[in-house]
């Protein structure tokens, strides 16, 4: 069971019970404490729990906190195929700069190279590695946003802009004509800081964000080295990002 749906059957139980034991989940899940402890941080963290005494509890702290548990109930198939193409580029001892879309959510847990320097904004993906001893790990500093539990702002922008990576993996809100668009204007500011400083850029998204615009422009297609999307993609599309394009079924 990858991570991402772990924490879905794990959120799924405490939104139907509105409180639970640690314990009892661990038990539930078939998985120890301190992986369902580390679980737990993760989604207090995206702003859906509370933790309490060896408990927790269902409490969002807003409607929107659930955006990302939503998202990755989209797709859920072609998402897994497409981190595992993307998982597949990623080399030991490589700096990689993971971001907290989710789609990359998908992706992180079938990264098998190792031993690997992983930079990040985002909780979620910082919680995966943590306890890896063959993971070098730098989690990028900034303002907590609920929505996707990502750190953004001018202090992440600035942390960023002195390092380098050697792959970036990222997801975004649409690709619409020949730009790519996030939904979040600071966000998107982030991410073009981070394509600077990337020597490969890779994006990850499913075929239905193909032909759709939002709110914050990222950078050009051709910025980007390679799209990595699912089978269901128009064919209009395989003609016109050509190589740039990479499809798995």
């Amino acid at each position: 069971m990858l991570i991402v749906e772990r924490q879905k059957k794990l959120l799924d139980i405490i939104r139907e019970q509105k409180t639970a034991q640690l314990e009892a989940l661990a038990e539930a899940l078939g998985v120890s404490s301190s992986t369902v402890r580390r679980d737990v941080e993760t989604l207090e963290a995206q702003g859906v729990v509370e933790r309490t005494h060896g408990g927790v509890i269902f409490r969002p702290r807003n409607t929107s906190s659930l955006a990302l548990e939503e998202r990755m109930n989209e797709m859920v198939e072609a998402k897994r195929q497409i981190g595992a193409a993307a998982a597949k580029l990623v080399e030991p001892g490589m700096t990689v700069y993971i971001d907290g879309g989710s789609t990359v959510q998908y992706c992180i847990e079938q990264i098998t190279a190792r031993p690997l320097q992983v930079v990040t904004n985002s909780l979620t993906v910082a919680n995966f590695f943590a306890a890896d001893d063959r993971v070098e790990l730098l989690v990028l500093g900034g303002s907590h946003y609920p929505r996707t539990g990502v750190l953004i702002g001018p202090i992440t922008t600035a942390a960023l802009a002195q390092l380098h990576a050697d792959v970036m993996l990222f997801s975004c809100a649409g690709l619409f004509e020949n730009e790519v668009f996030n939904s979040n204007l600071v966000m998107a500011e982030v991410e073009k800081i981070a394509i600077k400083q990337a020597a490969r850029k890779v994006l990850l998204m499913d075929s239905t964000k193909f032909g759709r615009k939002s709110l914050a422009r990222v950078c050009a297609v051709d910025e980007v080295d390679l799209i990595i999307t699912d089978g269901a993609i128009h064919e209009r599309w395989s003609k016109a990002l050509g190589e740039r394009l990479q499809v798995v079924n």
